[in-house]
């Protein structure tokens, strides 16, 4: 599992913690109770740095790109449905809450005859004709 990791990121040794870690557990500490002694850093090495490989792991060849996409459409195919669901169901709360915005934008925006002033400033009064055409 671990070879599979280390093949699957390709961590740096700096990834491995140098301090903070559980006692014993840091890069520079002896892995105990093994002799002769190693540090736990000089084990985060794939095993091919090591000297031996897994016939197991090696990497297949992969003939075309259409194989390296089929199992993610697998995956797909199994989910889609959900992830249809998802966006309709989305889409719908996001249309009402701005249905929801809007309608309490407009409502407090809105300019009715309640709210306007019922006594005008001086310069105002001056310029206003009473007469109608």
């Amino acid at each position: 599992i671990f070879e599979r990791w280390l093949r699957r990121h390709r961590p740096m040794l700096e990834v491995y913690p140098a301090a903070n870690a559980p006692i014993g557990h840091n890069r520079e500490n002896y892995m105990v109770p093994f002799i002769p002694l190693y540090r736990n850093g000089e084990f985060f090495k794939p095993s091919r740095e090591l000297g031996y490989d897994y016939e197991y792991l090696q990497e297949p060849a992969l003939d075309s790109f259409q194989e390296f996409l089929i199992p993610y459409l697998e995956q797909a195919r199994q989910i889609w449905a959900w992830l249809v669901g998802a966006a309709v169901t989305g889409g719908i709360v996001t249309a009402v809450l701005t249905w929801l915005i809007l309608a309490c934008w407009k409502k407090r925006r809105g300019t009715s005859s309640e709210i306007q002033p019922l006594l005008t400033e001086s310069e105002d009064y001056n310029n206003i004709s009473y007469q109608s055409n």
